[in-house]
């Protein structure tokens, strides 16, 4: 079944609307200065956070809305070290909770993570250098390798029902950085049509 008419199957059955602008959707949350803490709750707060920290206002998507996640994107901004990379006997997790079910429970993400993760898929080399943001001539922000994830089961978050995604570490200390997750994939926007 493709993400269009899964997507098209789950708002039928739910009686969300059908009609809507089809689009690549990409919703993202960010924690700030999350100190040492074994676990991270994405989409869950979003007071004080603006524009460019998170794009939702609630942790849930409109009536019109819906969405299929395709990737799972984590990654850290620092001032220090870059400390979501993989060392050690860091072990970290990532679970999706959609409604009152787990959809994803505990996935390792350390295949993916750092410079001595190991790629599980074709898509990602292991071994890649970090990489320095530079602004206005010097470099005082670190970003650390990204986590991303693709899913070959596509994860739908139907309109009105709540989400999260937590991120669970045997060793979480984030520091004072900002630590943000990216859902991205197929989605449906609301769309006034003929109606105005």
């Amino acid at each position: 079944m493709s993400q269009i008419s899964k997507l098209a199957y789950v708002d039928n059955k739910l009686g969300a609307p059908s009609a809507g602008q089809q689009t690549t959707r990409i919703l993202f949350n960010t924690i700030e200065a999350p100190g040492t803490t074994s676990s991270l709750s994405f989409f869950k707060t979003f007071q004080g956070l603006t524009q460019g920290q998170t794009n939702l206002v609630q942790n849930k998507l409109d009536a019109a809305e819906s969405m299929i996640i395709k990737t799972i994107t984590l990654f850290q901004l620092t001032t220090g070290g870059r400390t979501l990379s993989i060392g050690g006997a860091v072990q970290q997790t990532v679970s999706i909770i959609v409604g009152n079910q787990q959809i994803v429970k505990n996935l390792p993400i350390q295949f993916n993570q750092g410079l001595t993760g190991q790629a599980f898929d074709r898509l990602h080399e292991n071994g890649a250098a970090d990489t320095d943001t530079t602004i206005s001539g010097t470099k005082n922000q670190q970003t650390s390798q990204p986590v991303e994830i693709r899913l070959l089961t596509d994860i739908v978050i139907p309109p009105q029902v709540s989400f999260e995604v937590r991120l669970d570490s045997n060793q979480g200390v984030y520091g004072t950085g900002a630590v943000v997750c990216a859902l991205s994939g197929y989605g449906k926007i609301f769309s006034a049509g003929n109606s105005f």
